[in-house]
């Protein structure tokens, strides 16, 4: 009978054995206690940043944004003269309208129109030479950033992070701005923006 035993309890426990992986591979989500499907929780290296805030909140890319500006406010104050000035060419014009011969009135119709299509050309250069300076120093933002969430990624041991406007929840723990500002603002605090239109 004990022989009998012995066989059928190394039986049983052969043939758990033998379905502990099928069934292991076959769990079902976990249920709390009110038989609700939970997130099983796993283990995953994954961090989450603000990039916007970077972007908004980094003191680099507030220097530029200051510096722009007062390029785009002395860019606009020359843009204003040129505006000025064909405005009153404008108005001569059509004071000459009565007194000028038709043939020497279209000669000074074709001059003021050049003149219009001159400023607006300016007005395109002047934005093309600010974007120009622009995206050239928040290139240098750019790689600061890069290598910092870079070293980040790699101290931490993380294998992916994700923009946390692409999220729709996430733990505050696993939020990683404020460390990538934090180096950013230590490491590059300015950038000097290069005059627009300098070679």
């Amino acid at each position: 009978m004990k022989n009998s035993l012995k066989l059928l309890f190394v039986a049983l426990l052969g043939f758990l054995f033998v379905i502990s992986p099928s069934m292991a591979q076959q769990k079902t989500p976990a249920k709390d206690p009110a038989g609700k499907k939970r997130v099983v929780e796993l283990p995953f290296p994954v961090a989450v940043l603000h990039v916007q805030s970077i972007l908004s909140d980094a003191k680099a890319v507030k220097s530029i944004r200051d510096q722009v500006t007062k390029f785009g406010s002395s860019f606009e104050k020359e843009i204003q003269k040129e505006r000025d000035a064909i405005r009153t060419a404008n108005q001569e014009l059509a004071r000459q309208r009565t007194i000028l011969a038709p043939e020497a009135f279209a000669e000074k119709r074709r001059e003021f129109e050049q003149r219009v299509v001159e400023v607006q050309r300016l007005v395109q250069k002047r934005q093309r030479e600010l974007d120009t300076s622009r995206n050239e120093a928040m290139a240098q933002v750019n790689s600061s950033y890069v290598e910092i969430v870079s070293a980040i990624a790699q101290e931490q041991n993380l294998a992916l992070i994700l923009k946390k406007d692409q999220t729709a929840f996430s733990v505050k723990t696993l939020d990683i701005t404020q460390d990538v500002l934090s180096r950013l603002n230590k490491k590059l605090p300015t950038v000097k923006v290069k005059k627009p239109g300098k070679k």
